[in-house]
């Protein structure tokens, strides 16, 4: 006969009665450090994703054959030309023109009254004509013939000088018979005309007329020039 075998009980064991105590909490610390790795991991893979979506594709990178040089395209190396030094002009200088000296303008003028070939003349008048917008008599004075005689002048009107003189022991020779000093008043471009005129002369001892020939002169203020008058007697 067969007999049944015996049957095996079979205790239940919780894990707490299964593992020491020790063994316990060392597995508890490695569960904790699995999941842990796993939520760490987990979320680096989220971050790495949305990263991955917001670049976009990668962009390809085409490449392109590299052109190999032949010997025709060879650049072939030329000197570098050559400078040729020319002379820089040389300046001429110039000479700056010369300013002409300014015109000093009279301000008086001396005219004298000439005798020519006189003999004799123991009296003589005459009256001196000129511009009276160019000239104005300041003064008169008898000339080297006349040192001796009685001496007068005088201007009435503007621009008529009367002057006349007596000598008793006569007149003769050439000279000045008087000197008129004039203001010059005129501009530069002015000139007035010296005549004599009324011109009357005496012999010292017959008292009769001598005829006398009367030149008219000049006077023009740029420059200034001058032409005297002159009483010519005849010969």
């Amino acid at each position: 006969m067969l007999t049944d075998p015996a049957t095996t009980e079979i205790y239940t064991l919780s894990l707490h009665d299964a593992l020491p105590i020790s063994d316990h909490w060392k597995w508890a610390v490695g569960a904790a450090t699995v999941v842990l790795v796993v939520v760490v991991g987990t979320l680096f893979l989220v971050v790495l994703r949305s990263d991955t979506a917001e670049a976009g594709p990668a962009p390809s990178v085409i490449l392109e054959p590299t052109a190999t040089p032949d010997e025709a395209s060879t650049p072939i190396p030329t000197s570098p030309p050559k400078v040729i030094a020319t002379r820089s002009p040389t300046a001429v200088p110039t000479l700056s023109p010369q300013l002409a000296d300014p015109v000093v303008l009279p301000s008086t003028v001396n005219v004298p009254i000439y005798l020519t070939g006189a003999k004799n003349v123991g009296s003589l008048e005459f009256v001196l004509t000129y511009d009276p917008t160019v000239l104005e008599v300041s003064d008169v004075e008898a000339g080297g013939l006349a040192q001796n005689s009685l001496f007068d002048f005088g201007v009435r009107v503007p621009g008529r000088l009367w002057a006349g003189l007596i000598d008793t022991d006569g007149i003769n020779g050439d000279g000045p018979l008087a000197v008129v000093s004039f203001k010059v008043i005129g501009p530069g471009s002015s000139a007035s005309q010296l005549t004599l005129e009324n011109v009357a002369t005496y012999d010292a001892r017959s008292l009769l007329d001598i005829l006398a020939d009367a030149t008219s002169g000049n006077f023009t203020v740029d420059g200034p020039t001058l032409t005297a008058p002159v009483l010519a007697f005849p010969r």
